[in-house]
């Protein structure tokens, strides 16, 4: 069926249907083998994915890309990437994410948040080590409670902190965390805003989101674009996208809100 498909269809269209026919975990695994492939990395997706997934996610990733493609996803993350980002990524990659407890621990919560600030805008230089083993170590829940508490010591939210410590594709690997940390499914819909806004639409990012998301929390996403943007989903594909392409693209999406 698969050679059927790719014969009888191409281009946006054939790359979306193609993807639809993988699991979940599969397409995320072939996704992240392509964004490290040959010459040059596509940084935007791996940090899209690497930082967007839970833990079970990234579990369930790593296992059917050895299935895949014979290969551990932290060698090849490591083969491909350097510094702090390259540090960054496998600490999410090796999931050791505490799981969401019952119980709050308000010691901790200020502690975190006092590392974040000392490791930070308090000092000169960043201590991205501090940085990372909290944002990776630690449960979704408490992270939350922690960046709240943030705001009682440092002048600036954490976003705002990670602009200004922060650069390039680690920059943007801690601000998809903490935006994800916050609200995943807001995320998602500025991420199939940007990607829509200009006169062609950046198809392969659309196609991602729209893929990896439709069995996991799309109605969500639909829900957070409309609430964020005052127009929804349906419509901003109808606007933006065109042919079989946009046709599949609106099936998916399930209705206009």
């Amino acid at each position: 069926m698969i050679t059927a498909l790719k014969g009888a269809l191409s281009g946006s269209l054939e790359t979306l249907i193609l993807g639809l026919m993988k699991s979940t975990a599969q397409y995320d695994a072939s996704e992240l083998k392509a964004s490290m492939k040959g010459l040059g990395t596509d940084e935007e997706s791996l940090i899209e994915i690497v930082c967007s997934r839970s833990n079970d996610e990234l579990v369930e990733i790593k296992r059917v890309y050895k299935e895949l493609f014979k290969k551990e996803l932290e060698k090849d993350v490591a083969g491909d990437t350097s510094g702090n980002f390259c540090k960054l990524l496998l600490a999410l990659v090796q999931t050791k994410r505490a799981e969401p407890s019952n119980l709050v621990d308000y010691e901790k919560i200020d502690a975190d948040a006092k590392a974040l600030y000392e490791a930070g805008v308090k000092r000169k230089g960043t201590d991205v080590a501090t940085w990372i083993s909290i944002m990776s170590e630690r449960s979704v829940p408490h992270l939350q409670k922690v960046f709240d508490r943030y705001k009682s010591y440092s002048p600036y939210d954490m976003q705002e902190s990670i602009r200004k410590e922060v650069k390039g594709d680690l920059e943007k690997s801690f601000l998809t965390l903490v935006e994800c940390f916050e609200n995943k499914q807001l995320y998602f819909a500025n991420r199939l805003s940007n990607a829509m806004k200009s006169k062609g639409a950046k198809e392969k990012v659309v196609t991602r989101i729209m893929v990896s998301r439709c069995e996991v929390d799309l109605m969500k996403i639909r829900s957070e674009f409309k609430k964020q943007y005052g127009k929804s989903l349906h419509q901003t594909i109808a606007e933006h996208t065109k042919g079989g392409y946009q046709y599949a693209l609106l099936s998916l999406c399930g209705g206009d809100d």
